[in-house]
């Protein structure tokens, strides 16, 4: 029971789906951020966050499985991570120039420049060791968070308890369903608290 639950936990915290969830908590959890916008344009956004961060990379990692260049779509090994983790980079990139483009606040285009940092990092993280994914979105999303709190003081400080909390659970789904060793775990949510929190704390 455990285990499907930890399963589950890894499934609703998968890497691709954490941008989605920031950018929603940020257009619909902080009006600071998203002052004026209507109903419409916020589903807009997430319809396009969906697919450039989702459905796209999905896609592309999905047709590398058919043709054999990774073996698994989860990924397992560091050596299937290669071109997926490439094509992710190029999409969170397209996502941030997309973004940089609409006059929203820079906040949304920062956060997706970020992701693509990590996604980078991690691609060359690979060729030397394995690092964990999950641990990497929820790190971010965590920095991202607590560098946000550092700029605002709009009441965005009691998310940073929530962000912790999750990325726990989400570190102790990937060690019971024996993905990682701890320190994968913990290296990914270092690596990511650690860039997206520098990334805000400057802007």
């Amino acid at each position: 029971m455990e285990t499907r639950i930890a399963r589950f936990i890894s499934y609703l915290m998968h890497p691709l789906l954490v941008p989605l969830y920031i950018l929603a908590l940020l257009l619909y959890g902080n009006s600071f951020l998203s002052p004026g916008l209507s109903y419409s344009f916020k589903l807009t956004l997430i319809g396009l966050i969906c697919l450039t961060t989702i459905l796209f990379p999905h896609l592309f990692i999905y047709l590398l499985y058919r043709k054999k260049l990774v073996h698994s779509l989860f990924l397992e090994t560091s050596e299937e991570r290669i071109y997926p983790l490439l094509i992710i980079a190029i999409f969170y990139y397209l996502t941030y120039y997309l973004l940089k483009g609409i006059r929203i606040s820079p906040v949304f285009s920062y956060y997706m420049l970020g992701a693509t940092f990590l996604a980078i990092l991690a691609l060359i993280i690979t060729f030397y060791s394995k690092i964990s994914l999950h641990m990497l979105g929820a790190g971010g999303m965590t920095g991202l968070i607590l560098g946000l709190a550092f700029n605002l003081s709009n009441g965005i400080c009691y998310f940073l308890v929530g962000t912790i909390l999750v990325s726990g659970i989400t570190g102790f789904a990937r060690l019971k369903v024996n993905s990682h060793k701890p320190s994968e775990i913990y290296a990914g949510f270092l690596v990511g608290a650690i860039v997206m929190f520098v990334l805000f704390f400057l802007i």
